[in-house]
């Protein structure tokens, strides 16, 4: 997998793969990747949470914070875009 077979940009991929213990030296995300599986636990949603908002300079609708979000790298990259986008046009 390359950097143009995924929607999102390195930063992202880096905040996700920091908060994940169980990817260090894993290689490159992938869309479908089960986040929770991956070792993405309570407290690691809200390091990343709070990381990403800071980090894009948006903040996430409390509807947003839903397991469905967290659940892959795709799913949450789709919840991010839409805030940035969001906040662009604000």
């Amino acid at each position: 997998m390359t950097a143009a077979d995924v929607p999102w940009d390195a930063g992202f991929e880096e905040l996700l793969t920091s908060v994940l213990p169980r990817r260090a030296g894993a290689g490159p995300l992938t869309g479908d990747l089960d986040l929770k599986k991956a070792g993405l636990d309570s407290m690691a949603t809200i390091e990343l949470l709070v990381r990403l908002e800071a980090g894009y300079r948006v903040e996430f609708p409390e509807d947003a914070l839903t397991a469905a979000t967290f659940a892959t790298p795709a799913a949450l990259w789709a919840v991010l875009t839409a805030q940035r986008t969001a906040t662009v046009t604000a």
